[in-house]
């Protein structure tokens, strides 16, 4: 029996991928909720803190607006290729920027698209709001030599615009055969009707998860986890999500959210809270 379970778990172990840490993380820009929070010149540093501490293999990051600001993070995390929209050299938009670790991953592509009636022009939306972009690497893992689409984004809060999103996002990318997730700010919670037409074709990682941690250094509890203008309660005002593609099959060992807090009042880095998820790609 016991050398039956040895065999056994040799041939998972063969057929599984390593674990990938991935992020998602809005980092609030610098002019929003001013008085609210800390002045990102700190927040800067709270913001580095918080991934080196998790350690992440793939960053979706939101809100990073400014080339100084860019500048800054590129040279604190020297680990990761940085890639983000950028049009001759003039015109950068960086919301959503990837980090990607450079010792695991090559990039082979990197692209992306605004999100709008357009077709992937620049737009300001179905119903004019901000600008609003998907961005993605095709990346090769060279520790298990095989392929992976890393996609991130950061979707309007309109009611319009997230669900027209999710749906010229799904139409994007639902018949890539390659192994893909997703780390965004949909904007989304998890009973809305947009995220269903994301669940429909991608796997939730909350909800795949066999185990959920919450890293903190305070007195928080699992509400804390919440970004208060989408609701009180946690897990039903997740907004943040890491999705997996549901033609692949993934194991999700731990889903964890970060509620670090610093400073002299003990405040939180952002208005969202740093997520990420350990996968495995099992073959």
């Amino acid at each position: 029996m016991k050398k039956t379970l040895l065999i056994v778990l040799l041939v998972i172990s063969s057929y599984s991928y390593a674990s990938i840490r991935v992020m998602t993380f809005n980092t609030t820009c610098s002019v929003c909720n001013k008085g609210e929070f800390d002045k990102f010149k700190y927040r800067k540093n709270w913001i580095v803190d918080t991934i080196k501490r998790a350690n992440p293999d793939l960053i979706s990051m939101q809100e990073v607006l400014l080339p100084s600001q860019l500048r800054w993070f590129k040279k604190e995390l020297k680990d990761y290729y940085l890639t983000y929209y950028r049009k001759y050299f003039i015109f950068r938009y960086a919301d959503p920027a990837l980090f990607v670790r450079k010792s695991r991953f090559d990039i082979n592509i990197l692209g992306g698209f605004w999100l709008g009636p357009r077709g992937g022009r620049f737009s300001l939306g179905w119903d004019r709001r901000l600008p609003r972009r998907v961005q993605y690497n095709y990346l090769y893992d060279k520790q298990e030599n095989k392929e992976l689409l890393f996609i991130g984004s950061h979707f309007d809060n309109n009611k319009i615009n997230k669900y027209e999103s999710a749906k010229m996002f799904t139409k994007r990318f639902v018949e890539k055969e390659i192994p893909t997730i997703f780390a965004a700010d949909t904007n989304l919670k998890p009973e809305m009707e947009g995220f269903q037409i994301l669940k429909e074709n991608y796997y939730d990682s909350y909800e795949e998860s066999s185990q959920i941690s919450f890293i903190k250094n305070s007195n928080t509890n699992a509400d804390d986890s919440c970004n208060l203008e989408k609701g009180k309660t946690f897990p039903e005002c997740r907004v943040d999500h890491i999705l997996l593609s549901k033609k692949h099959n993934w194991h999700v060992s731990n889903w964890a959210i970060d509620q670090f807090v610093y400073g002299k009042e003990a405040k939180f880095t952002s208005d969202h809270r740093a997520l990420y998820v350990d996968v495995e790609l099992l073959d």
